[in-house]
């Protein structure tokens, strides 16, 4: 557990839920805030006095809602972007959707100044040639561009339900190929660590340990050995 927005996860009610702001707050949610409180102590965040305030209100909390201000200027109130890999393989499907309508929401702007855009100046080319010379008939050939500028806004907007869900699915997908591939990268390092734990090796380094401890040991007696001698030898001559 980190302050990270993951922390807001490891509560069993997310207490910045209105709906959840209200409940009684439990000994399991006091002891997760304090916690929390101790991390940000620990990196600096907060000193030693903030900290006691901040844990004392923690342990006299009533409502889940009595712990939000405690951590919201520790806490992010959002969690990674779901754009990013980091992102995706921490978001929840709620993350996922607000993604997938946010793209489609760069869609339909994108498609809509791919619609102005031509218009203006396709009409301000036909006026100039117009103007240019009014007796003659000039073909609208700027209704052509509108025409088919406009298709593919209308089709954004007409098909948005299946749009969200086609940016949905990939960015599912998406996450499942990050979770893969942190999997992965975790089982590296899993293996890389017991291969370093090789109990050959570690015999090898406990025997190099005791040897060199033997060897300090025996330097160790022969120092006291000879100090002992030298304070105590008999004078020569006696």
């Amino acid at each position: 557990m980190g302050l990270d927005a993951d922390a807001w996860a490891s509560f069993a009610h997310d207490p910045r839920d209105p709906a959840h702001a209200v409940l009684r707050a439990g000994d399991a949610d006091r002891v997760l805030t304090a916690n929390l409180l101790t991390e940000a102590y620990a990196e600096g965040r907060i000193d030693l006095a903030e900290h006691d305030e901040r844990a004392e209100l923690a342990q006299s909390a009533r409502l889940l809602g009595d712990l939000v201000p405690l951590l919201d200027d520790l806490v992010p109130v959002l969690p990674p972007s779901p754009s990013t890999s980091a992102g995706l393989t921490v978001a929840a499907r709620a993350d996922l959707e607000v993604r997938a309508h946010q793209e489609w929401a760069a869609q339909r702007r994108s498609a809509v100044m791919g619609f102005i855009a031509p218009t203006l100046i396709t009409w301000a080319v036909f006026v100039a040639i117009v103007l240019s010379n009014p007796d003659a008939w000039h073909f609208p050939w700027p209704l052509i561009v509108m025409a088919a500028t406009g298709v593919n806004l209308l089709r954004v907007h007409v098909q948005r339900a299946d749009i969200v869900a086609d940016n949905l699915e990939s960015l599912e997908k998406k996450r499942a190929k990050a979770l893969a591939k942190q999997a992965k990268a975790r089982r590296s390092i899993g293996s890389g660590e017991r291969e370093k734990l090789d109990p050959e090796a570690l015999r090898a380094a406990s025997e190099l340990a005791r040897q060199k401890a033997r060897d300090a040991a025996r330097v160790v007696e022969q120092d006291v050995v000879r100090r002992f001698n030298q304070k105590f030898r008999p004078p020569e001559g006696t």
